[in-house]
């Protein structure tokens, strides 16, 4: 059984590169580094090209495991941990809803398993969730691959949940603060000039840096999750959110 994501019968050898992704528009962006060193690469990707990358492990802000109705424990959890930016966490779709063409549909979808609607927002990420869904199942990505999200990161690296929002001006800084005690000073510039003409918010990167913050930290076995017992969804994909 592998220690990290605790799937029985997967191992992990010892990583030589990880990598934290965030989606960057219908794309992503991975910042890569070889544990131990302040040197990063960043790529923007679409998700056939991140499944071929060949990082040993990688943090990514998706849901993986999803699970046929009701919401995931992973969520609700994540949710009270970073209050006052509970809202942040989307729901992850129920596995029914991932064929849905429109928000309509997947509303129509969702309503007749859970009496309930789908968001918009999370309607917005459907097609990704629904990418990376099929690579993780074909692929070695399930191997590698471990859920994260940046602000439940970033609280458990600030110890506390982040006062501002991501986009507010003091909450940006507040990020960068701490992406710099432990990144390096220059770590955020160097990222910023290597994608550099791609349609690559500040926050994107902020929240790239939150993903490797936390791919370092399963690295070394320091890192929990939510929930902290291991939950799968009907196809054997964890459902945990890690940080």
């Amino acid at each position: 059984m592998c220690k990290n994501c605790g799937i029985p019968g997967k191992t992990h050898r010892t990583p030589t590169t990880i990598a934290g992704v965030d989606g960057c528009g219908p794309k992503w962006l991975a910042i890569a580094q070889e544990p131990g060193r302040r040197h990063y690469v960043a790529k923007v990707l679409q998700t056939e090209q991140l499944s071929a990358q060949t990082w040993d492990l990688i943090a990514i802000d998706i849901p993986i495991g999803l699970p046929d109705c009701g919401a995931r424990e992973a969520d609700i959890a994540a949710r009270k941990f970073i209050q006052p930016r509970g809202s942040s966490v989307f729901p992850a779709p129920i596995r029914p809803a991932l064929s849905a063409a429109s928000w309509r549909e997947g509303c129509e979808i969702t309503c007749a398993v859970d009496g309930r609607r789908i968001s918009q927002q999370t309607f917005a990420i459907l097609p990704k969730v629904r990418d990376i869904d099929r690579y993780v199942r074909s692929t070695t990505l399930c191997d590698r691959l471990f859920e994260v999200h940046p602000e439940v990161s970033f609280a458990a690296w600030n110890r506390r949940p982040m006062l501002f929002p991501k986009r507010h001006r003091q909450g940006h800084q507040d990020r960068r603060e701490l992406i710099a005690s432990y990144f390096g000073e220059d770590a955020f510039d160097n990222v910023r000039a290597q994608v550099r003409g791609e349609k690559v918010a500040l926050d994107d990167i902020a929240d790239a840096f939150a993903a490797l913050w936390s791919a370092n930290r399963i690295l070394v076995g320091g890192a929990a999750r939510f929930p902290a017992t291991p939950h799968f969804d009907s196809l054997g994909l964890p459902m945990h959110i890690w940080y």
